[in-house]
């Protein structure tokens, strides 16, 4: 098998939050434009970024990341009680199902152990195949034993949480959720859309899908959508910087771009060759001339705000007489 590596690491660019300031027409529903609708309102089967971020508003989950990625309670603290042994107990908030029932630890159990099943063929089971047994404690504790020890594992309960008689009659989450996360869903007004509606003050929300990102913020400008995030070209995130109905706001994101080896092949298996391309490559002008500088100059997967991530690397400098030089060393 051919084997790719990871050379040189090109862009990271931000993320972006586009919001309309005077909609032409209120009816009480903050409209936010999608560029692809969910895949799949049930966390234990949602991959997708925008399944994900929807299920986020409908489902709690036992853990929580934090701005570095690492893991903070959610539902639940937890404990290591040995390497391979963790205790995971429930708090007070965010317990109640929207169709009124509570979550408890027998749910948590119901959620994990159904992921785990074959027949559910979840792609979340490889993640968390290295469980070995769930153990419900009480109404409030659940235990879960692991084949090995991990000390990132409670990072890895980032799943949504379902209700036990749902599960266990085989509902159609996807299509009717249940969860107790802050909002519910109310309905499916047509193709591509979907409402919500925040359980505390019955504030509505509707995500409408508009593949093309031309289109999305026409809708914007003209009010028939309020917000929305990324998924626009540089060009048209400057044009609506200009436009004073519209706020856009920004903060650092984690997608990055690369260029990857054939490590196998002759010539850029060499290393020589691979160092020169990395200084060939004028990144800044990159980041200026096609993102119009909205994005950072990356040295690794991972960005420095990440708790693995470093900001102490030198990285590849343009330097094409360097390049040349390398290139003339490698020979033919």
């Amino acid at each position: 098998m051919r084997r790719l590596a990871a050379a040189l690491i090109a862009l990271l660019l931000g993320t972006l939050l586009i919001a309309c300031r005077e909609p032409a027409a209120n009816d009480g529903v903050l409209r936010f434009g999608l560029a692809n609708p969910p895949r799949n309102l049930d966390p234990r089967f949602a991959t997708d970024a925008v399944s994900e971020r929807i299920n986020r508003l409908l489902y709690r989950r036992l853990v929580e990341l934090d701005a570095r990625s690492l893991p903070v309670p959610g539902l639940a603290t937890w404990e290591r009680l040995t390497p391979t042994h963790y205790r995971f107990r429930l708090g007070s908030q965010g317990r109640e199902f929207s169709d009124g029932t509570r979550l408890g630890a027998e749910d948590v159990a119901a959620t994990y152990r159904s992921i785990l099943d074959p027949a559910t063929g979840s792609p979340h089971r490889a993640l968390l195949s290295i469980i070995r047994a769930i153990e419900v404690q009480g109404i409030d504790t659940i235990d879960f034993e692991l084949a090995r020890g991990d000390p990132l594992f409670p990072a890895y309960l980032g799943i949504g949480i379902l209700p036990t008689p749902g599960i266990a009659s085989g509902r159609s989450f996807a299509e009717d959720p249940i969860g107790s996360g802050p909002f519910r869903v109310t309905d499916r007004p047509g193709p591509g859309r979907l409402g919500l509606e925040r359980r505390r003050d019955g504030q509505r929300i509707e995500f409408v899908t508009v593949k093309d990102p031309n289109v999305r913020a026409m809708k914007l400008l003209r009010g028939e959508i309020h917000l929305l995030q990324n998924d626009l070209s540089p060009e048209l995130v400057d044009y609506l910087v200009s436009r004073p109905s519209v706020q856009v706001e920004s903060r650092p994101g984690v997608n990055f771009s690369y260029l990857g080896f054939n490590m196998d092949d002759p010539v850029t298996g060499r290393v020589e060759v691979r160092r020169a391309i990395a200084h060939a490559v004028d990144r800044a002008a990159l980041l200026r001339y096609l993102f119009r500088d909205r994005g950072r100059v990356a040295e690794t997967l991972f960005p420095p705000d990440h708790w693995v991530g470093t900001d102490r690397l030198s990285g590849y400098a343009y330097d094409p007489a360097l390049a040349r030089s390398l290139l003339a060393r490698a020979g033919d």
